[in-house]
């Protein structure tokens, strides 16, 4: 088992990269967050690495950070997420990001990852809420955005999301709204503030 790769990095792309060590080319995929924080061409680079191994391929999979390796665990211990969904989904959020939207319930953030759907997204709540996974670095505040899955802030967002607006629109309409006891309050202010930046 590959652990961790140190060496050159001599090529990359958008799907991983190409790491030199003692004359060998490892070929590694990793997350657009990982690929972000790797240093230029030619530089030396630490990468924290799983190997999947299939009967047709033999895959190493590389994270800038053991907690991103630690999610992407997280995530391929929970049935039908492969390691490449896994890595679909640490591209989309980090594992502070992740953690807090298992621990809120948040369905609606987890299955905005491309290729990750409602049923899966309910999945992965259901199998990593609870477990140390949920404590990698995120808190989650008691405030309105903490609510569980059945809160009204919640409710309220998958509300203007089925209205038709994107999840980045309503979180930002809903962003520095006061906190309310319903459903109706939150959707009544959002939709307020959508219309008076128009």
């Amino acid at each position: 088992m590959i652990e961790r790769l140190r060496g050159r990095l001599i090529e990359r792309d958008d799907s991983g990269v190409v790491v030199e060590v003692g004359g060998v080319g490892y070929r590694v995929l990793v997350s657009r967050s990982s690929l972000r924080e790797l240093p230029e061409l030619g530089e030396e680079c630490v990468l924290y690495t799983r190997m999947v191994v299939r009967e047709d391929a033999i895959t190493l999979f590389g994270f800038a950070g053991s907690d991103e390796r630690g999610a992407f665990d997280a995530l391929t211990s929970v049935s039908k997420v492969g390691p490449k969904l896994a890595l679909a989904v640490l591209s989309a959020l980090s594992p502070e990001e992740l953690a807090e939207a298992v621990a809120r319930g948040d369905v609606i953030r987890l299955s905005s990852v491309p290729g990750l759907g409602k049923k899966t997204a309910e999945r992965l709540v259901l199998e990593l809420r609870g477990r140390e996974f949920a404590a990698c670095g995120a808190t989650v505040d008691g405030g309105v955005n903490s609510g569980g899955h059945q809160g009204p802030f919640m409710e309220a967002r998958e509300a203007l999301v089925g209205l038709g607006y994107t999840l980045e629109e309503a979180e930002e309409a809903l962003s520095g709204v006061p906190q309310q006891d319903t459903v109706e309050g939150y959707v009544r202010e959002a939709l307020r503030r959508i219309g008076s930046r128009r």
